[in-house]
């Protein structure tokens, strides 16, 4: 029988999460923007791989509660992070308790959650590594050139098209997100010393490789891996999960 996904919530953010009963390593996975709400993939494969795993929603967007980007993200997922070391959640199905010991925790990070992340393991000591893919890691520099995906066309789409799964009213997430200094690299990098695997394709259109070869190329504790897998994390899972797994496990 598949052990089912299960959904919880910590104060006002939903979160789903797959747990061992003996102590391990913690992955925490990031959403995108906008996102399918399902990682039910890459929860699996981290899960039957020996971790503990756990996929929290931004507030404001699918089942958390508030409005996107009204509060600070890195905030919200320390907070997440210091509900975790409870080590216990509910489990939503039959309301029963389940508890769970967790060594490391990890942060795996893709495309809009970029920043999020960097910002997430410069404040957090309970950060061991991060994984990255084609991440955004500087919003004030993003699209700079014009030639990267238009951010606040994607806002209004996402206005228009997932009205009811992201709720905010700003029209520039861009403009909006800036608001959080943890998210910039110029607060960060200062900060950051946890070892990072960052994956990136040279032809991604969507956010160019070279904000990572800028800000970390030089980084000792990063490991940059140029790839053909194109926009997000799902193609990079398929054909580099024995280097990540070394990564995590190393």
């Amino acid at each position: 029988m598949v052990m089912p996904i299960l959904k919880s919530y910590y104060g006002k953010i939903f979160f789903e999460f797959l747990t061992h009963k003996d102590k391990r390593d913690t992955i925490i996975l990031l959403a995108g923007f906008p996102g399918s709400n399902q990682k039910d993939e890459m929860m699996y494969f981290f899960y039957e791989k020996g971790f503990n795993v756990f996929f929290p929603r931004f507030k404001g967007t699918f089942q958390s509660e508030g409005k996107f980007l009204e509060t600070n993200l890195v905030d919200d997922l320390l907070f997440f992070i210091k509900e975790l070391k409870k080590v216990q959640a509910k489990n939503l199905w039959d309301m029963s308790k389940v508890h769970f010991k967790i060594g490391k925790i990890n942060v795996v990070g893709d495309s809009f959650s970029g920043a999020i992340a960097c910002g997430l393991c410069a404040c957090s000591e309970d950060i061991s590594k991060i994984i990255l893919a084609s991440p955004v890691l500087d919003y004030k520099k993003h699209n700079i050139d014009g030639d990267e995906q238009d951010l606040d066309a994607l806002t209004l789409f996402v206005k228009r098209a997932y009205k009811n799964l992201y709720r905010y009213s700003f029209n520039s997430l861009q403009k909006e997100i800036n608001k959080f200094k943890e998210i910039s690299p110029d607060f960060y990098l200062k900060l950051l010393n946890k070892p990072i695997l960052l994956f990136h394709d040279p032809n991604d259109r969507a956010v160019s490789i070279r904000h990572s070869k800028i800000l970390f190329g030089n980084m000792k504790n990063c490991k940059i891996i140029k790839t053909n897998t194109g926009h997000g994390f799902c193609r990079v899972l398929d054909k580099y999960s024995n280097l990540i797994l070394d990564f995590l496990k190393d």
